[in-house]
């Protein structure tokens, strides 16, 4: 059966044109260590079914390939799928890929055994659905896995900054318990698998970003990353283009953790990954039976 959530078509919109400008790629090369966390800890196998959910330009799904799973992945934005496609089959990797939406997933109930998602299902608007979008297609006893930012990383105090010092309504700040930073509060996931009926193991990471300085960093980031440069833009139609770069400078500069400025520019992101095993058929029907 299909997914039943409701996608709010303006919303995708704005999302496809964010991970569509910029290099992703670029991005992604330096979040790889993210997929690797996530597809080692979901124990993705040879002859497993893997559902790779928002795979941008493939790091999850070729990981998975790799390891000899059978891999379909899914993602909002057509420019991602088709830089998807021509990475893995540069790989020699023979992966589905399909345009949807985390929140209303055109695929069958039970269909796959692993279902994981790197950085991605974290974005759609309804956290409810996305999750159980991502239970739903899964099979009894196969494992959910999820990668997420964590809270305390360089871009958490980014957009506080912003938040505090920039133009009242330059940087609207989502309600407590929702937006992508959500993900990133240990007691809010396992809120969150609870209410699909599952128990989940949260494990945190650090993957840290190395730059030459923190003003090879800003220019990274304002080249290549689709929200970085999509936030630019928001603030240059404002007028505040030139405060918005010297706030992001300086928070690259506050947040650098190398020892000294001859050493470069290191940047820290704690992530979460969320790894909840479905309970098997028969479990489920044992229960029933009680």
């Amino acid at each position: 059966l299909a997914g039943m959530g409701e996608i709010d078509e303006n919303v995708a919109a704005v999302q496809r044109h964010i991970w569509t400008i910029g290099d992703y790629p670029a991005v992604a090369e330096r979040m790889f260590a993210v997929a690797e966390s996530t597809v080692e800890l979901a124990g993705i196998a040879e002859g497993q079914r893997v559902l790779d959910v928002a795979t941008g330009d493939g790091n999850a799904a070729l990981l998975a390939g790799r390891r000899g799973a059978s891999v379909v992945g899914v993602d909002l934005t057509p420019a991602q799928l088709e830089k998807a496609r021509t990475r893995l089959a540069s790989e020699g990797l023979e992966v589905e890929l399909h345009q949807g939406d985390v929140q209303a997933l055109d695929v069958d109930d039970d269909s796959f055994d692993v279902v994981v998602s790197v950085l991605g299902m974290i974005f759609a608007p309804d956290h409810a659905a996305a999750l159980g979008e991502m239970v739903r297609v899964c099979r009894p006893g196969g494992t959910v896995a999820a990668a997420a930012w964590a809270e305390g990383g360089w871009m958490g105090r980014w957009r506080a900054t912003v938040a505090e010092q920039l133009a009242p309504g330059s940087a609207p700040t989502p309600a407590p318990g929702t937006g992508p930073d959500a993900w990133g509060d240990p007691a809010e996931v396992r809120r969150r698998f609870a209410a699909v009926g599952l128990e989940v193991d949260v494990h945190e990471r650090l993957l840290e970003w190395t730059f030459a300085s923190p003003e090879a960093a800003l220019d990274f980031y304002l080249e290549a990353s689709g929200p970085f440069i999509a936030f630019m833009d928001g603030m240059r139609q404002q007028g505040l283009e030139d405060q918005a770069r010297e706030l992001l400078r300086q928070c690259m500069v506050d947040a650098d953790t190398s020892a000294s400025a001859t050493a470069g520019c290191r940047l820290e992101s704690p992530y979460l990954v969320m790894v909840a095993h479905l309970p098997s058929a028969n479990l489920s029907e044992e229960s029933v039976d009680r």
